[in-house]
C-alpha cells in the first residue's frame, strides 16, 4: 500500500506556537509503527483551512498526483488538517476519493476505507465545523464588547490619532520628522482649506506634496503589494485620498467599527476623540458638493446623456470619452465602463461598441424637439409620469414623517430602559445592550431620512415645477427657441429620458453591430439599429 502524507499549520496556529514539524514528526513515528514508507509529503505551512484543497499550493499538488494514481492513501494528523468547515472536508475526501484515494486519520478512528469509517468522518466534519464557528462566535462577541469600550482592534490607524498603552485612540499631536506640524495639524490643514477658503481636493493635494508633507504610508514606511513583490509608493497625496479624509466621520469623533468587513455583522458606532469641530467637518461635506458640480460644469466637453447610457451586455454604465483619430484630432465616444475597468480574469473586458457623442446625442435631442414640437397621443402618457411621480413624492414624505415620529420614539425607549435600571430590574450589561441596540436603530432610521430627502429632492424635477403637461411643454419650447446652453438641455435630457440600452451584438468574424433602446417618459421604447457600420472592435 503506498502512502503520503499531508500537514497543514494556518497564521493562527502557528501564532499558539503550534509548528508543522510537530505533525512530520508525529507522522514519521506513525509510519515507522505501522511500516509504512511515505512516497510523498505535502506540507502546508500558514495556509489557512477555510480554502478549498485545491487553491492550496500543496493541495493542489495532491489532487494531481492522486489522479496520476502516485499514492492510496493519504495520512493526515487530523482532520480539521483537510479543512475548517464540513463542506470543505467532504469535497476535499470525495474528490480524493474519485481517483480511488482513501483519507486515514493518525488521531482520530476512522478511516475512509470502510462504510462505518466513512460515516464517522461525516461526524467528525461537523463537529470540526461546530467547534471552528463556535470559536469565531466568541471572537466576534469579544471584539464587539472591545468595540463598544472604544478599543482600536486592528488595521490602519487613521492619519492624525494612534494608540495609547490602554489600546485606545488618540490624538497625535506629535511633530512629523523635519516639520513644524503634527498629524493632527495636518488634518486641520485639510478641512480649514476646504470648509473654509474653498479649496478643491486637487488644489489640497498639490500643496500638501509641495510642502513635503509626508502621507501615512511613507510616515510609516509601510508597502504596498502588487504581485508577489511589496514596493513602496510613491510618497504622494493623492485627491482621491484627500477625499476620503474629508468624508471620514472618524475626524468629527464618530468611528463605525466592523464597516469595512464584507461579512454581515453588527456595525458598532463609538465616540472617538474629534480633531475637527462638527460645524467644520459639514461645511467641509458641502465644499466638497458644490467643488464636485462646478467640476462639472467647467468640464472641458460636456456630455449630455453623462450617466443614462447603460450597456446591454454587461449592464454598466456608458462615461464619455475622447481619443484621437487619424489626423490626430479628439473625438468624443461614449464607452462602456466595462471596457475601461478589468474586471477579472472570469469577466475580462466588454466587447461592446463604442458609441460615437456627436451622434446619439443628437438622435435623443431630436427624439425630443420632434415630441415637444408635436406630442400628439404621446401627451397622456407623459401626464401620467408627472402623476406618478407627484405619488411617489407623496409616498416618501409620508415615509419620512413616519421616521421622524420613530426616531422620538427611540428617544421615550431609552429612557424606559434607564428606568429600569434605577429600580434593579435589569442589570448594567443589559443597559449597555438595549443602549447600543437602540443607539444603532436610530442611527439606521437617521441614515433612510437623509436617503429619502434626496429622493424628494431629485423627484422635484423639471415636470414638477408646473401645473400642467402644457405649461411643461410650452415653458421647453421656449427654452429651446433660439440655440439653448449645455445645462438647460441638459436639464431637458433629464426629464424626459429614463434610460438608454446600447446592444450590441458580434459575429463569428468579429463584425459588430448595435442596437440603441431609447425610453421616454413621452412614449413607448425607440428602437434603433445598426448606428455605425462593424468597426467596432477596431475603434478605439
Amino acid at each position: 500500500m503506498r502512502v503520503a502524507v499531508y500537514a497543514r499549520v494556518s497564521s493562527e496556529d502557528q501564532a499558539e506556537r503550534k509548528t508543522i514539524e510537530n505533525q512530520l514528526e508525529f507522522a514519521r513515528k506513525y509510519c515507522d509503527l505501522h511500516e509504512f514508507v511515505p512516497v510523498e509529503w505535502y506540507k502546508d505551512d500558514g495556509v489557512t483551512g477555510t480554502i478549498p484543497l485545491e487553491m492550496r499550493e500543496e493541495g493542489k499538488r495532491i489532487l494531481e498526483d492522486a489522479k496520476a494514481k502516485r499514492f492510496d492513501v493519504l495520512l493526515i494528523y487530523r482532520l480539521d488538517r483537510l479543512g475548517r468547515s464540513a463542506r470543505i472536508i467532504l469535497n476535499a475526501v470525495y474528490e480524493l476519493e474519485q481517483y480511488g484515494v482513501k483519507i486515514r486519520s493518525m488521531t482520530e478512528p476512522f478511516d475512509t476505507g470502510d462504510p462505518n469509517g466513512r460515516f464517522l468522518l461525516t461526524i467528525l466534519a461537523g463537529v470540526a465545523d461546530l467547534e471552528r464557528e463556535t470559536i469565531l462566535e466568541r471572537m466576534w462577541y469579544g471584539a464587539n464588547r472591545a468595540a463598544r469600550e472604544g478599543k482600536w482592534l486592528g488595521g490602519i490607524v487613521p492619519y492624525g490619532y494612534r494608540i495609547n498603552e490602554e489600546g485606545y485612540l488618540e490624538i497625535n499631536e506629535d511633530h512629523l520628522p523635519g516639520m513644524d506640524m503634527s498629524e493632527a495639524d495636518v488634518i486641520r490643514l485639510i478641512y480649514r482649506l476646504i470648509a473654509n477658503q474653498g479649496y478643491s481636493t486637487i488644489k489640497i493635494a498639490d500643496y500638501l506634496n509641495a510642502l513635503g508633507v509626508p502621507p501615512s504610508y511613507t510616515k510609516d514606511g509601510r508597502q504596498l503589494k502588487r504581485g508577489k513583490r511589496k514596493e513602496n509608493t510613491a510618497g504622494i497625496w493623492r485627491p482621491g485620498r484627500i477625499r476620503n479624509m474629508i468624508i471620514n466621520t472618524t475626524y468629527k469623533g464618530i468611528h463605525y467599527y466592523g464597516k469595512r468587513t464584507n461579512k454581515k455583522r453588527e456595525l458598532i458606532p463609538r465616540e472617538v476623540p474629534a480633531i475637527v469641530s462638527e460645524e467644520i467637518w459639514d461645511k467641509a461635506q458641502q465644499t466638497l458638493k458644490e467643488n464636485q458640480l462646478e467640476a462639472t460644469r467647467n468640464a472641458k466637453t460636456h456630455f449630455l446623456l453623462r450617466g443614462l447610457i447603460k450597456c446591454g451586455c454587461c449592464g454598466l454604465s456608458y462615461h464619455g470619452r475622447s481619443y484621437p483619430d487619424r489626423n490626430n484630432k479628439r473625438k468624443e465616444y461614449y464607452v462602456c465602463g466595462g471596457k475601461t475597468s478589468y474586471r477579472g480574469p472570469l469577466y475580462g473586458k466588454c466587447r461592446s461598441k463604442n458609441v460615437p457623442k456627436a451622434w446619439i446625442e443628437d438622435y435623443v435631442w431630436n427624439d425630443i424637439l420632434n415630441f415637444v414640437n408635436h406630442p400628439g397621443e404621446s401627451i397622456k402618457e407623459l401626464a401620467a409620469t408627472i402623476n406618478k411621480r407627484e405619488s411617489q413624492r407623496e409616498n416618501l414624505e409620508s415615509e419620512k414623517e413616519m421616521i421622524s415620529k420613530a426616531i422620538m420614539d427611540k428617544e421615550s425607549e431609552k429612557q424606559s430602559i434607564l428606568d429600569l435600571f434605577r429600580r434593579k430590574i435589569i442589570t448594567s450589561k443589559d443597559v449597555e445592550e438595549q443602549i447600543q441596540k437602540i443607539t444603532q436603530e436610530k442611527l439606521a432610521l437617521q441614515q433612510r431620512i437623509s436617503a429619502l430627502e434626496r429622493q424628494i429632492l431629485e423627484e422635484t424635477s423639471l415636470e414638477q415645477q408646473f401645473q400642467s403637461v402644457e405649461e411643461l411643454l410650452k415653458e421647453i419650447r421656449l427654452k429651446i427657441k433660439d440655440t439653448p446652453p449645455f445645462e438647460v438641455k441638459r436639464e431637458i435630457v433629464r426629464s424626459l429620458v429614463k434610460q438608454i440600452t446600447i446592444k450590441t451584438d458580434i459575429d463569428k468574424d468579429g463584425r459588430s453591430s448595435s442596437t440603441v433602446i431609447a425610453e421616454y417618459n413621452f412614449s413607448t421604447v425607440v428602437t434603433h439599429t445598426d448606428v455605425l457600420a462593424d468597426t467596432a472592435l477596431s475603434q478605439p
